[in-house]
């Protein structure tokens, strides 16, 4: 077993692009931990969010198919299709970043859903699926509390 039989580097990629606004979000930005009563929620969110992350970047082999045939068409279909909601995904966090738009945060939390579950469903991994609906779960309750008055 090769190097890039483990490591999808352009899942690595991918999920280096979608981890980098919400750690530099985190490191300028105060906001009132108080908001987030529900701990389990919380878990699951992060649960959900590094999992899917992790599985992005990583092959572990167990649930998993590769790409349908033709594996080629559907791996260019994948690279054009997630590379083009990245690049959504980044303009979203910097009209986030200007306005901290209630909008822009449902956005940024639909997109990068999308690319985790879409990804899943592309590459036939059935647990960076599931993690991707577990992320989509945790993120809409941090959504509604974040924006909650």
């Amino acid at each position: 077993m090769g190097f890039f039989d483990v490591v999808n580097i352009y899942g690595l990629m991918i999920a280096a692009v979608l981890a980098a606004p919400h750690i530099i979000y985190v490191k300028t930005h105060t906001y009132d931990k108080n908001k987030f009563s529900n701990r389990a929620m919380v878990y699951i969110d992060r649960t959900g969010r590094f999992f899917s992350l992790f599985l992005m970047a990583f092959n572990l082999g167990v649930l998993e198919r590769g790409f349908t045939e033709p594996k080629e068409l559907m791996k260019s279909f994948w690279l054009i299709t997630v590379g083009a909601l990245t690049l959504v995904y980044i303009l979203l966090w910097l009209w986030f970043f200007k306005t901290n738009s209630k909008g822009a945060a449902l956005a940024i939390t639909l997109v990068s859903a999308f690319i985790i579950i879409f990804s899943g469903i592309i590459q036939v991994k059935t647990l960076l699926m599931t993690a991707g609906i577990v992320y989509l779960i945790g993120e809409l309750y941090m959504f509604s509390r974040f924006f909650s008055k």
